[in-house]
């Protein structure tokens, strides 16, 4: 059976110290100024109207749906069949089209190698039987990490004891691979998504380059978008056989 891995974030576990955003970094040597993950604060009133802040640790949702994807016009982000959306370094121009199609703002432009980078669930730890650096770090244990399609996995059974929630609207449905559980609190607007539409751009360059589009490129290529764009199709096809086990 196909694994579908997910992440769970509790918001009544979260003691906002930030150890997931540490590892995270660390992890990956993250430039400074930038993150892959982090902890939202937002602050709300009580029907006493007490304030209270609900914690929320966010990073890439690994979206069913993913439109990051449909706007990478070099084929660079890509979905594996588990769900854990990867951007493969060795295709990224650094374009940076999928960073404004990300309804969760996600994605972001490393200066450091000029290529896209996000949340990736740690796949290289995952794909070596470890948990993501932010779910072994996390002191209050919010943070759980597993395989829903392994009814045994301790993720199908929190899933099943208690009500979770998706960060989806009806502006941006479909569903993701992360999570969260607010006690019954309902999620709030400084969490949700941001609609995104399409860049003209994205479109016309991911229908020529991505052959996720299903538009031949033939003469396109060189009569539209040139000789830069043909030395990136090619990098792609030479890498398509191994990209399964491509790691970013």
């Amino acid at each position: 059976m196909t694994k579908r891995y997910v992440m769970l974030a509790d918001i009544t576990r979260c003691i906002n110290c930030k150890a997931c955003v540490v590892a995270c970094r660390a992890e990956w040597e993250t430039p400074l100024g930038h993150s892959r993950d982090w902890v939202k604060e937002v602050e709300l009133s009580t029907a006493d109207g007490f304030p209270v802040v609900q914690l929320f640790p966010g990073r890439c949702q690994h979206c069913d749906d993913v439109p990051c994807v449909e706007a990478c016009p070099s084929g660079a982000a890509w979905k594996r069949a588990d769900g854990i959306v990867l951007v493969d370094d060795a295709l990224c121009s650094g374009c940076e089209l999928c960073v404004p199609a990300c309804p969760y703002e996600a994605r972001w432009l490393n200066p450091q190698t000029n290529t896209i980078s996000k949340c990736t669930f740690c796949q290289p730890r995952v794909d070596e039987g470890l948990p993501p650096a932010c779910v072994q770090t996390c002191v209050g244990g919010a943070l759980r990490f597993g395989d829903a399609n392994d009814p045994d996995s301790e993720v199908s059974r929190l899933l099943g004891d208690k009500p979770w929630l998706q960060l989806t609207t009806a502006e941006v449905p479909g569903g993701t691979r992360h999570y969260y559980h607010t006690g019954g609190a309902p999620l709030p607007n400084e969490v949700l998504p941001r609609p995104v539409g399409q860049h003209v751009q994205a479109a016309l360059l991911g229908n020529v380059v991505n052959p996720a589009a299903g538009i031949g490129i033939g003469g396109m290529v060189a009569a539209f978008v040139g000789a830069g764009v043909k030395k990136i199709i090619d990098r792609r096809n030479a890498l398509a056989g191994g990209k399964e086990n491509t790691h970013e």
